[in-house]
């Protein structure tokens, strides 16, 4: 028995001594039948949102990489691609708007693709390991327009809609942006949804969608976010104004103050027509005994003097602003100081409109 088991354990113990050195074997042959090596001007590409734009700091890196020998003809630059996603390294946050805004971004193994190459083919490292894109949005400057539809009330007009703001800075493709409406100065035409005018008789401001493509979208330069195009907004103010009309009224009295107490002015003619303009309501309305004629330069108050003045037409006070003189005819008279009668001299009149005799 204790032949057997010496026999038995000394088995073992070759059996065991096989098995390494087949094993160091299999790794001398292994280790003879792999490479690696640096492939050199690899290129690499970004995927970014059809909005952004970059410029990379460089085109191409290198990438260290094992092999088994018998592929090492394949093994070449053109097998290999780094891949960039805009998206995972957050470009959209920190892209640029007017300038382009440097970005760094880390380069893993996990962004090399091998576009010939099975997976024997083991990426070991990227060098260099970080690389600057250079990002900012595709942006185009638009002025907003607001169309309206309808008419006012009658005898009613309205005055191109005010816009705020004015211009927006917009995103998107590129393709879509240079095929959108322009202006003679270039600038992208955007229009909001319809303003309504129907039956109105007084200003009004309101709040009105931007009408874009569905690849465009508003941009915040504050934020440098994208809008919802759903909630961009433009105020629309909208002035509406009564129709103006002129009235002519004659019969007018051409009067003077006069404070010497026994004479008398006398014009030829001794009244005047007034034309006057605004609101068509308020012209209509209007008191003749509200305007006023006189000499836009008093003469000297003397007795005998006779002269030919330029004549003026005021409105009182009272008279709302948007009602203007127009014209006055004639635009001159002829003005003479009397004596007056000594039983007539007992009062001191203030104003004269008595045709020269």
């Amino acid at each position: 028995m204790t032949v057997l088991r010496t026999v038995r354990m000394s088995d073992v113990v070759l059996i065991a001594a096989s098995v390494l050195i087949a094993y160091f074997i299999w790794l001398v042959a292994r280790t003879g039948n792999v490479e690696e090596r640096v492939v050199e001007d690899v290129p690499v590409v970004m995927e970014l949102p059809p909005f952004l734009e970059a410029e990379l700091s460089r085109k191409a890196v290198n990438v260290n990489v094992r092999y088994p020998t018998g592929v090492r003809s394949k093994v070449y630059s053109g097998a290999f691609l780094v891949r960039v996603s805009g998206r995972d390294q957050g470009l959209v946050s920190q892209a640029g708007i007017r300038e382009p805004q440097a970005v760094t971004i880390p380069l893993t193994t996990d962004d090399v693709l091998r576009t010939t190459l099975s997976a024997s083919v083991q990426v070991l490292r990227v060098e260099p390991a970080r690389i600057t894109a250079y990002v900012k949005y595709r942006t185009a400057l638009a002025r907003i327009i607001a169309p309206t539809e309808g008419q006012p009330a009658p005898n009613y007009r309205w005055e191109e809609p005010i816009v705020t703001p004015s211009e927006r800075l917009i995103t998107g493709p590129q393709n879509v942006l240079n095929g959108m409406e322009r202006d003679r100065d270039g600038f992208v035409v955007l229009r909001t949804n319809p303003v309504s005018l129907v039956g109105r008789s007084d200003s009004f401001t309101t709040s009105a969608l931007l009408v874009m493509p569905e690849e465009i979208s508003a941009l915040d330069e504050e934020t440098r976010q994208r809008l919802p195009r759903d909630s961009t907004l433009a105020i629309v103010q909208v002035v509406i104004k009564e129709e103006e009309a002129s009235r002519t009224i004659s019969q007018i009295p051409v009067q003077v103050p006069v404070l010497t107490s026994n004479l008398i002015a006398r014009f030829e003619p001794a009244s005047g027509t007034v034309t006057i303009k605004g609101p068509r309501s308020r012209v209509e309305s209007l008191d003749p005994r509200v305007i006023l004629l006189r000499p836009k330069e008093k003469p000297q108050e003397k007795p005998g003097v006779s002269v030919i003045v330029a004549i003026e037409a005021l409105l009182d006070k009272t008279v709302p602003a948007e009602v203007r003189i127009d014209a006055v005819r004639p635009e001159t008279v002829f003005l003479r100081y009397e004596v007056l009668p000594a039983e007539a001299a007992t009062t001191t009149p203030t104003a004269s409109t008595s045709p020269v005799k």
